[in-house]
């Protein structure tokens, strides 16, 4: 029998909080060492102001049953404060912006979020949420052939870029 004890990532930490254009010649020099070429893909990290603001980012297993969070504990975040057309402020959701949904599959932890917050905002949403199965895991096929980098708004890479 045959198992698969761990499941290895490459990434590329000496480009963390260097400026996307300083990241892109690291890259560069790496693809060059590994004697591969890669696609990459730049992830501008979401504001307020962009289409998706009011979706919450479940993120599950590989199965997809089952929330895991980004950090492995259940937790689902929402880094923005809700613009309350019906109460008249912008306040913060869940608890300090999270909820806990360790042990809940993705539907009703998307359900619990959404029965927190039923008034629309000022721009006419309501919180929606958006399930996101892990790189790897069942619709999500991983590849060895793409890098991810995460840019922050002021344009420096917010994490260590990742093959995946």
């Amino acid at each position: 029998m045959t198992r698969k004890l761990y499941d290895a990532m490459t990434f590329f930490p000496e480009c963390k909080e260097k400026f996307l254009s300083e990241c892109l010649e690291i890259l560069a020099q790496q693809m060059v060492l590994l004697q591969q070429e890669f696609e990459i893909i730049i992830h501008h990290k979401r504001n307020s102001d962009q289409d998706g603001y009011n979706k919450v980012v479940i993120v599950t297993d590989l199965t997809g049953g089952y929330v895991k969070g980004k950090l492995s504990d259940g937790v689902v975040q929402y880094p923005f404060l809700w613009d309350d057309a019906v109460v008249g402020y912008a306040r913060q959701l869940g608890v300090q912006g999270q909820w806990d949904c360790q042990g809940l599959s993705p539907e009703d932890c998307c359900a619990q979020v959404k029965n927190s917050c039923p008034n629309i905002d000022t721009k006419g949403n309501y919180l929606e949420c958006h399930i996101f199965v892990p790189f790897g895991g069942v619709g999500n096929k991983k590849r060895d052939d793409r890098i991810f980098v995460a840019v922050s708004p002021d344009g420096r890479v917010q994490e260590s870029p990742f093959i995946s």
